[in-house]
C-alpha cells in the first residue's frame, strides 16, 4: 500500500488535466494499474485520490458502515456514489477529470497535490493556504491528539 507524502504545485490545462506528481507514481509503484478514484471530500474543498487498493479499502468501509435499504442511509449513499469517478491516468502520467468535477472545486489553474496516507488530496491552490494548519498550531494539535509520543 503506498504511503503518499509531502506537497506539489501543478497546473490544471485548458482541457481539465493535471499532471500526478513523479513521486506519486513511483510511490503506486511498478503494479500501478492507471486507474486512480477521484472523491469528492466530504469536508474539505478539494478531491481525495485513491490508487485502486486504497480505493477498495475506503468502500468496504463505507459498504460496512451504511445499510441500502435505510431510506436516509440510502440518499447518503446516493450521494456517496455521485462523488466520485474513477479516472485513466496517461502514460506520462496525465490524469484527466471531468470539468464539472473542476468547477465544483473551483479547480480552473494552479492546484496543489498533498499526500496524506494511502490518499493523494487535490486542493485549488487558494483554497489549500486557506484551509492549512499554521506550522506553530502543529505542535500543540499533535500532543493533543498523539499524546507527544509515537
Amino acid at each position: 500500500m503506498p504511503e503518499f507524502s509531502n506537497t506539489y504545485h501543478a497546473t490544471v490545462d485548458d482541457k481539465g488535466r493535471v499532471v500526478l506528481p513523479a513521486a506519486f507514481k513511483r510511490e503506486m509503484g511498478e503494479s500501478f494499474d492507471r486507474v486512480l478514484t477521484v472523491e469528492i471530500d466530504p469536508y474539505e474543498k478539494c478531491f481525495n485520490i485513491y490508487p485502486s487498493a486504497s480505493w477498495e479499502k475506503r468502500l468496504d468501509f463505507v459498504r460496512s458502515r451504511l445499510n441500502p435499504n435505510d431510506p436516509r442511509q440510502s440518499r447518503l449513499l446516493d450521494k456517496f456514489y455521485q462523488n466520485f469517478v474513477k479516472v485513466s491516468v496517461s502514460d506520462n502520467g496525465r490524469l484527466n477529470i471531468s470539468n464539472a468535477f473542476l468547477d465544483k472545486m473551483g479547480m480552473h489553474k494552479e492546484v496543489v497535490f498533498t499526500g496524506q496516507g494511502d490518499r493523494i488530496r487535490l486542493w485549488e491552490a487558494e483554497a489549500y493556504h486557506k484551509a492549512m494548519m499554521p506550522d506553530e498550531e502543529y505542535p500543540d494539535l499533535f500532543n493533543e491528539f498523539m499524546g507527544g509520543g509515537l
